[in-house]
């Protein structure tokens, strides 16, 4: 039987709802699946964030060691810029906040707001590992002086025992006379 105009224009009426309805679904399951991603990207990016101010932490900690084993008036300047303590306090506490926003403002931020939050993390992350790489330059460069003065003592050791040995040293080494007899 043939198809009249109102069974066409309700027909079409049909497949224009159903379509407007899938487009409708597409766009918030797309939504849902920005969302979701931004959300474990804020998660993924806290937690990553914290192990990494664990990580700095503990690498400040080793950084103070090996200061702490160079001669004093060598690192008196540098001491202040190692004790971070309350830096890497304050970071951990700004991580809490992240978190406590996400839980408590994600359900009705904007995807916006989630996006920007993601950014805010990843410049921290980036600024964070950048400190590090700086902190392990001066790793390196500090074992090196630390392994060059133990070397030049051990050498100034082995040479002041020679000197020793051969009846050439005195009990004052900076004087180079022999010591007074005390009467």
């Amino acid at each position: 039987r043939p198809v009249g105009p109102m069974q066409q224009a309700l027909l079409f009426a049909i497949i224009l709802a159903l379509a407007s309805l899938a487009g409708w679904l597409w766009h918030r399951e797309r939504s849902a699946r920005l969302r979701a991603a931004a959300l474990r990207q804020l998660l993924d990016g806290a937690d990553a964030l914290e192990a990494r101010l664990q990580d700095y932490r503990a690498r400040m900690a080793r950084l103070k060691g090996l200061l702490h084993k160079l001669p004093p008036d060598m690192t008196a300047p540098a001491m202040p810029r190692v004790d971070t303590e309350a830096q890497v306090q304050t970071a951990l506490r700004d991580v809490l906040a992240h978190r406590l926003w996400i839980k408590r403002e994600s359900a009705l931020a904007s995807q916006q707001a989630l996006d920007e939050a993601v950014r805010a993390i990843e410049r921290t992350a980036d600024h964070l590992a950048a400190r590090l790489r700086q902190l392990d330059e001066a790793s390196e460069q500090l074992q090196a002086a630390g392994a060059g003065l133990r070397t030049a003592y051990q050498e100034a050791s082995t040479a002041l025992a020679a000197r020793r040995e051969s009846g050439t040293a005195d009990d004052d080494p900076g004087s180079g006379s022999p010591p007074a007899a005390h009467h």
